[in-house]
């Protein structure tokens, strides 16, 4: 299983991110305000999460990224 996560631009550790993300040769995303990236489910998310819990977030594929909504109309947060 593949995890989707994202750091905003700003984020002071940002730059401490990219190097992580580009030293496990890990799939990416720039955007304006943010980087998404995909992180296989196992030791590398372990590491990321002991590194940067508190600057890079999951994304729920199930909500909508512009507004944080729900995309399925019935689905509770």
């Amino acid at each position: 299983m593949i995890r989707h996560y994202s750091v905003y631009t700003m984020e002071p550790r940002a730059a401490e991110v990219f190097t992580f993300i580009q030293a496990h040769d890990l799939h990416y995303e720039l955007h304006l305000t943010r980087t998404r990236f995909w992180v296989p489910e196992g030791r590398l998310v372990t590491e990321l999460m002991l590194r940067f819990s508190e600057c890079v977030f999951l994304v729920d594929e199930g909500l909508d990224l512009a507004t944080g909504m729900p995309l399925e109309p019935n689905r509770q947060l």
